[in-house]
C-alpha cells in the first residue's frame, strides 16, 4: 500500500522559522535524489550537503525513506501554492464555455511555469523528471504524483466538460482533459530531445513564453468544435 505523504507543518500552512534546518536539509535532498536516485543517494552526502551532521536526517526524517516523503510533501504543497490562483479561477468559473475555456488556459500556464521555471529555479527538475522512471522504488514518487494529479484532474476535467457538454465522469471528458495535458508533458518529459532539436538551452523566459502561447492556441482549437458530442 501506498504511504501517505506526511506533511510535518504547523496547520496554518508553510514552514515556521524553526523549520529552517529541517527545510535545508530536504532542499539539499532533492537535488541529491535528483541526482543519483532514491537507492544510490547517499545519506550521508546529503548531510554534507546541507551543512549537518548525519544524525540529524534521523531526527528530522527518521531515515531516509522518511525524508525521501518530505521532500515529496515539499514539492506537493510548492506545486498546490504555484497553481492556487488558477484554481481559484477555475472554482469561480459558472457555465459559461469562454470563461471555462478561459480558466483551463491559465491552468496549462501555471503548470508550465512551476515545471519549467520554478522548478528549475529551485533545482527540483530533476527529482520530478525522476519520479517518471523510478516510482517502484520509492513510494514517495507515487504520493507525489497523486497528491498533484488528482487536484489538477479534479479542475481540468470540470472545465472541459463544461466547454464540451460532456460531464466529468464520461471516459471521453478524461480523455480530452489528458491529452491536453499531454501537450505540455510532451515537452517537460521530453526535455531533452526537444532542447536538441530546437537549440535551446533551457525552456524559460521567452522560449518559456513561446511555448505557452502555442499550447494556449492549439488548446482553443481542439475544443473549438468537438465532433464527439
Amino acid at each position: 500500500m501506498d504511504r501517505p505523504i506526511s506533511r510535518r507543518r504547523p496547520p496554518t500552512g508553510g514552514y515556521a522559522r524553526g523549520d529552517a534546518k529541517r527545510v535545508q536539509i530536504i532542499e539539499a535532498a532533492l537535488r541529491r535524489f535528483g541526482e543519483d536516485g532514491f537507492e544510490r543517494a547517499s545519506t550521508r552526502q546529503i548531510a554534507q550537503d546541507a551543512g549537518v551532521n548525519p544524525p540529524a536526517l534521523q531526527y528530522y526524517f527518521d531515515g531516509k525513506e522518511g525524508l525521501h516523503l518530505a521532500c515529496a510533501a515539499y514539492l506537493a504543497e510548492r506545486l498546490s501554492g504555484a497553481m492556487r490562483a488558477a484554481y481559484r479561477r477555475a472554482e469561480s468559473v459558472g457555465t459559461d464555455r469562454g470563461d471555462a475555456l478561459d480558466a483551463l488556459c491559465d491552468i496549462m500556464d501555471a503548470l508550465a511555469d512551476f515545471l519549467f521555471e520554478t522548478s528549475e529555479a529551485g533545482g527540483w527538475s530533476s527529482f520530478l523528471a525522476r519520479g517518471q522512471g523510478e516510482e517502484g522504488k520509492a513510494p514517495a514518487y507515487v504520493a507525489l504524483r497523486q497528491a498533484a494529479r488528482d487536484e489538477l484532474d479534479e479542475h481540468c476535467n470540470r472545465l472541459v466538460g463544461l466547454i464540451t457538454g460532456t460531464p466529468p465522469p464520461d471516459p471521453r471528458t478524461h480523455i480530452r482533459s489528458l491529452a491536453l495535458k499531454g501537450q505540455l508533458m510532451a515537452f517537460y518529459l521530453g526535455r531533452a530531445g526537444v532542447l536538441e532539436r530546437l537549440g535551446w538551452p533551457d525552456i524559460r523566459g521567452p522560449r518559456l513564453q513561446m511555448v505557452k502561447e502555442i499550447i494556449r492556441a492549439q488548446t482553443r482549437a481542439a475544443l473549438a468544435t468537438d465532433p464527439l458530442s
